[in-house]
């Protein structure tokens, strides 16, 4: 809470103001510090918060234009006159008179006026610190903060605000979506407010609404996510809306990652087979044609010439079967087996034809590489043909079909 001292300066030549003022406390987290004279002083104006002056016998203009050009700028005045000087008064400038107090007045008056103008003046600074405590939040806060009114014009905003739309508050103020977001001509040509749609929400709603919303800031397109709340008049009519919104495109970007290494293989980048049965769920009732890839002579590559070529061997053949099936859902599910599933309805025919068009893409890539050339594919296949998909026993059936065709190879080469 903010501690004010007031200094006063009384100036009452007929002694009727100051020991009655002099003797009124001061109103909580406020005190006064009295300067007194006789005669109206310029120092003492100048050094005064507070200038209460008994003008009574006094030439009225040229002891306002003393007080009005020695005052500081934000200093109570309050001027005493009697009712013979109140036309004289009028026909001054009292811009800069905050009251005025028409004599005599009794004791009672006196305490009563003065009272009543303690209360304002501690209104004046409670607004100040309110005002200070929202501006010193909004500006300390790293989220984008805007009051806008109820046809989108932004009324105030924070410094986070400015930065991200590289404008001053001035600049702002005033401002719809397009000027302050930079749309293009065309767009801004339509009209000033016509991505209202989450004000016109909340406005209707009266209450606060969430929103993610995608905008673009410099170069880049940034993801917020927005809360915003109606604000109310003071006939309880909705005048306009605040918003917050919260930067939120690293958090989803670390998200996906750890979405992605959770669903993928590191060293492949293909789905492992947790995600593998996640998909197969999402997808529904659909029929699936499966193909069981198994790398043969795999073992001996890394024996003979290192885990690196081995790698090398894993990520070529992901990298065909991501060429020659681009809408299938391939995952790699061992060390060296592969799993391609296709959806749709094929026939027995086309899934042998495929999986010999596989076989043949592969080896094709194997034989560019030293290394590689004594690889080769064994794949089985399996389909569901219509109805409901049962993914384990189709996996089991491409898995047995795949090590037929791997006995098969190693009895001709016997």
């Amino acid at each position: 809470m903010y501690q004010c001292s007031a200094h006063f300066y009384l100036f009452d030549h007929k002694n009727q103001l100051q020991k009655i003022i002099k003797e009124m406390p001061p109103l909580p987290h406020f005190s006064h510090v009295f300067a007194e004279s006789d005669s109206l002083d310029a120092e003492l104006i100048k050094d005064a918060d507070v200038i209460i002056a008994d003008l009574q016998d006094m030439d009225i203009t040229d002891s306002l234009k003393l007080l009005s050009s020695h005052r500081k700028e934000d200093a109570e005045v309050i001027i005493c006159v009697d009712k013979q000087q109140t036309d004289i008064l009028m026909e001054n400038d009292l811009s800069g008179i905050t009251d005025i107090w028409n004599l005599p007045l009794s004791e009672e008056e006196i305490r009563f006026r003065f009272l009543r103008w303690q209360q304002k003046y501690k209104m004046s600074k409670d607004f100040w610190q309110t005002r200070n405590y929202l501006d010193t939040t909004i500006s300390s806060v790293p989220d984008l903060v805007w009051y806008k009114d109820k046809e989108g014009a932004h009324i105030k905003v924070n410094e986070s605000f400015c930065k991200a739309v590289n404008k001053t508050m001035e600049q702002i103020e005033g401002r719809g979506h397009y000027y302050i977001w930079d749309i293009e001509p065309d767009e801004y040509a339509k009209g000033e407010y016509i991505c209202m749609e989450s004000e016109y929400e909340v406005m209707e709603k009266r209450e606060t609404c969430v929103f993610d919303e995608t905008v673009k800031i410099g170069d880049s397109l940034r993801q917020l996510k927005t809360y915003k709340s109606p604000l109310f008049d003071l006939d309880g009519s909705v005048m306009g809306t605040v918003g917050i919104a919260s930067d939120v495109t690293q958090e989803q970007i670390y998200r996906q990652m750890i979405i992605n290494n959770a669903n993928t293989d590191f060293l492949t980048g293909l789905y492992n087979r947790r995600y593998m049965y996640q998909y197969i769920e999402q997808e529904g009732e659909k029929p699936l044609t499966v193909y069981y890839l198994d790398i043969d002579n795999f073992k001996s590559v890394n024996d003979k010439y290192g885990h690196q070529e081995g790698d090398r061997a894993l990520v070529l053949t992901s990298d065909v079967l991501k060429k020659c099936m681009p809408d299938a859902m391939i995952a790699r599910i061992g060390g060296d087996e592969f799993l391609i599933i296709q959806l749709g309805s094929f026939t027995e025919e086309d899934a042998e034809k495929t999986r010999k068009w596989l076989q043949g893409r592969l080896e094709e890539a194997y034989a560019q590489y030293n290394s590689l050339q004594a690889l080769s594919a064994s794949i089985g296949t399996s389909h569901s043909g219509e109805g409901k998909a049962v993914l384990d026993l189709l996996i089991g059936e491409a898995d047995a079909f795949m090590y037929r065709e791997k006995n098969q190879k190693k009895q001709l080469k016997k």
